[in-house]
């Protein structure tokens, strides 16, 4: 289905299920495909599932020269009040858990239930008193690094067949354009959304990985010790960033047990 956004942009997007909606909000470069083994678990124990392609990925619309973080943001907000979308728990993955964090204080009066947000770092560029970034970039080399994006293996020992089914055609049928998108990714890695967690007044799970290849995740206790009534924090074993598909059954075990805390 489309959902179109205030500018005209067509979010292509699915709903299944049906009780307490959760949505699931893919990273830089991905796709709502990644998701494949979330839904039916989370369809099975009871909760609406709303996912989409982001604007500029997937089978969505896509905005010439995009920049903005902030108008995913915005995407963000006008998919959920224009499906009527009620008391939602968000779920974001990279990039899309710092549109979580942009969510929370963009719109600190919508109602959410909760979010889980899925290896992401809230300020990306590193300095001498934050030492949890993207890698080892800094305000003076992040454009270049990111550029390059490196030899650096997302995950740690791939993900499974049945990901990689549901990404294949996607991928095939709309191709995502590193290149093309660079703008955007230099937008988000100059975000510092560390406020927005301090000042969180929603449940907030910060889900990390031991073998992340771009976050220590020790940047996730430092935000628990600055609100912990409301923020807390998971660690995965045996996973790189892409934690919801290279370790499905154990990040399953946490979302569930996190959302029905709430």
């Amino acid at each position: 289905m489309q959902f179109q956004t205030s500018d005209g942009v067509n979010l292509n997007y699915q709903i299944e299920g049906s009780g307490q909606p959760v949505v699931l909000i893919h990273g830089f470069g991905g796709y709502q495909q990644v998701w494949c083994l979330q839904v039916p678990e989370l369809i099975d124990h009871g909760y609406q599932v709303i996912r989409y392609d982001q604007r500029n990925h997937g089978a969505s619309g896509h905005t010439p020269d995009f920049d903005s973080i902030d108008r995913l943001i915005d995407d963000l907000h006008e998919l959920l009040v224009g499906l009527d979308i009620k008391n939602p728990f968000l779920i974001g993955h990279s990039m899309g858990a710092a549109e979580i964090y942009g969510f929370i204080k963009k719109y600190p009066n919508f109602p959410i239930r909760g979010a889980i947000a899925i290896d992401q770092s809230p300020k990306m560029l590193n300095t001498p008193h934050w030492h949890y970034g993207y890698m080892d970039v800094t305000r003076a080399s992040y454009r270049l690094k990111l550029k390059e994006h490196g030899n650096v293996r997302e995950t740690l020992n791939g993900v499974p067949a049945k990901v990689i089914d549901q990404l294949a055609p996607a991928k095939e049928m709309f191709p995502f354009v590193r290149a093309d998108n660079l703008p955007l990714l230099y937008d988000h890695a100059k975000q510092d959304w560390r406020s927005a967690i301090e000042s969180a007044r929603v449940p907030l799970l910060l889900v990390t990985a031991n073998q992340s290849p771009y976050f220590n995740g020790e940047f996730a206790k430092v935000m628990v010790q600055n609100n912990p009534e409301y923020v807390s924090t998971a660690a995965v074993d045996q996973s790189g960033h892409v934690i919801m598909a290279e370790q499905s059954s154990e990040f399953n075990r946490i979302m569930l047990g996190f959302l029905s805390r709430y």
